[in-house]
């Protein structure tokens, strides 16, 4: 399975770089506990204006419909929330744990028979070995942050009432 950006939540945005000589592509670097640096990679050519605003804020939701993919995060210091918006089949996310680059929203069905988000780019990765291991503790740490969610939620609820 590819990686997927809900995985990430939790991570804080590292960095925002731009190619000099191809505007469109751009990358937000995001942070994992074990120093490793996963990238969201734009792959459109119509996108070139990336994000600079969410350096150091944390992926905190992920919105995804057929036309865009809004990733809201939340700056540390003063809880602003922060939103950047990516076409659905348009980007592509690099985990080195994964070992390619992986489209998460383009069809398996389509990258089994060869077919590409963009006809300038290639198909995703097949997953190194160690790729089920990670991604079995990614969504470990996710369900943790949902349940950690769930509790903040039920005791501010349970404060409101009172």
């Amino acid at each position: 399975m590819k990686p997927t950006l809900d995985l990430y939540i939790g991570r804080r945005v590292l960095a925002v770089e731009q190619d000099e000589a191809e505007d469109w592509k751009w990358e937000i670097h995001l942070g994992g506990k074990d120093g490793s640096i996963v990238k969201i990679m734009n792959k459109s050519r119509d996108e070139t204006m990336p994000p600079i605003h969410v350096v150091g804020c944390i992926v905190s939701t992920i919105s995804m419909s057929l036309y865009d993919t809004t990733i809201s995060c939340e700056h540390p210091g003063n809880g602003a929330l922060l939103k950047f918006s990516l076409k659905p089949t348009q980007y592509a996310i690099l985990d080195p744990k994964f070992g390619g680059e992986a489209y998460p929203q383009w069809p398996e069905e389509l990258e089994a028979a060869g077919i590409p988000s963009h006809p300038d780019e290639e198909v995703s990765a097949e997953p190194s070995e160690d790729w089920p291991e990670e991604e079995r503790r990614l969504a470990i740490e996710q369900h943790q942050r949902q349940q950690d969610q769930a509790r903040t939620w039920l005791r501010e609820d349970m404060e409101d009432a009172s």
